[in-house]
């Protein structure tokens, strides 16, 4: 009997093993690039508000202390490869544990997102290989597309399984931002330092509703818009240390000014209203974009708190997070709407509409 709803069944995810205090990681750079009074007060200001206590990096202070200014992009991409395959398969051992019912060689298809690394064979095949997947699973890569990056993979995995009922679909993200850490004072770059770190997530969907117990997901649709005239605010490229970041101090207000016509689209199309949404998992790429969201929206001041918690307990994860997000949103015991959002490059702006089922 051919499905017209996919569901998440369940989302693992994981850390790296080192776990930094932000007033630790303040100091640091204070200690690095602080040469003058003006450059550490506004070390100061800008760690203090960040709203961030701890994040999880592949680096230690070793690496951030000694070895940064020196590592080249190769470097570091070698880093990210080992790290990336074991963070990587720990993550989907994490989930496939919790869904005991599940038979691993009906997995059809993996998808893999990551804008902090390269290498082909990809994180898709070690997975294949390590969980001994059957040869003939589909794989694809979503690569360089930032912290919305989750949302095109779940798309992805929508359509795959509307088209084919009996399809399941592995979704892992892998981002080890601590890697292109910068060794330089600009703006952009002190900015970046405080706020980026590392995380994976791996997620399971499929339109069969049994292949979980407990609580799911429903996906229900998504959105895509872009802001015009805004390209150069938030872009990634790659330098000769690590992949250098563009991001622009007026994200927030270009968001606040242009979300309410942002979420228009999916809302009518799936005949919904603002207060009859029960969860909003907001990107939370930094405190004053969730603090401007919150105010254009007219939330009530607990509405964004899955999102301001990810924030405080991990940082910015780029495409991971907003599945740090939906793991929490799964974890509660209400069911209800809910309303995703996450932004990238471009400025892009991805949006989804999603149900949570208790059973």
């Amino acid at each position: 009997m051919e499905s017209t709803t996919v569901y998440v069944h369940g989302i693992a995810t994981h850390t790296p093993e080192h776990t930094y205090d932000q007033r630790h990681l303040k100091e640091i750079m204070v200690e690095l690039l602080g040469d003058t009074q003006e450059k550490r007060l506004q070390i100061e200001r800008i760690y203090r508000g960040s709203a961030i206590e701890t994040r999880h990096f592949v680096v230690d202070d070793d690496f951030i202390m000694n070895k940064l200014g020196m590592m080249t992009t190769k470097d570091r991409n070698e880093i990210f490869i080992r790290e990336a395959k074991k963070l990587s398969l720990t993550a989907v051992e994490q989930l496939l544990s919790g869904l005991p019912s599940l038979d691993r060689s009906t997995i059809t298809h993996i998808i893999t997102v990551s804008c902090t690394g390269f290498m082909a064979p990809g994180i898709d095949f070690h997975l294949m290989s390590e969980l001994n997947l059957k040869s003939s699973i589909h794989r694809f890569n979503i690569g360089f597309m930032g912290c919305y990056a989750a949302f095109p993979a779940l798309k992805l995995a929508r359509n795959i399984c509307l088209s084919d009922p009996e399809a399941r679909v592995l979704v892992v993200t892998t981002e080890l931002c601590s890697l292109h850490h910068q060794r330089v004072f600009e703006p952009d770059i002190v900015v970046a330092n405080a706020l980026f770190s590392d995380g994976v997530s791996a997620t399971l969907v499929s339109a069969s509703r049994v292949d979980s117990t407990g609580g799911k997901l429903a996906l229900h649709g998504f959105d895509t818009q872009f802001i015009d005239d805004t390209e150069g605010e938030m872009a990634w490229s790659i330098g000769n240390k690590g992949f250098d970041l563009k991001l622009s101090a007026y994200v927030p207000r270009i968001i606040k000014k242009n979300i309410l016509q942002i979420v228009e689209p999916i809302f009518a199309r799936n005949s919904l209203e603002k207060d009859a949404v029960d969860v909003w998992a907001i990107h939370p790429g930094g405190r004053a974009i969730l603090d401007e969201i919150r105010a254009s929206l007219e939330l009530p001041s607990n509405a964004l708190a899955h999102s301001y918690e990810v924030l405080k307990e991990y940082g910015n994860m780029s495409s991971s997070t907003i599945m740090f997000l939906l793991e929490r949103v799964l974890a509660d015991d209400e069911p209800g709407t809910v309303f995703a959002a996450g932004f990238g490059p471009g400025l892009t702006v991805e949006t989804g509409y999603l149900e949570k089922f208790a059973e």
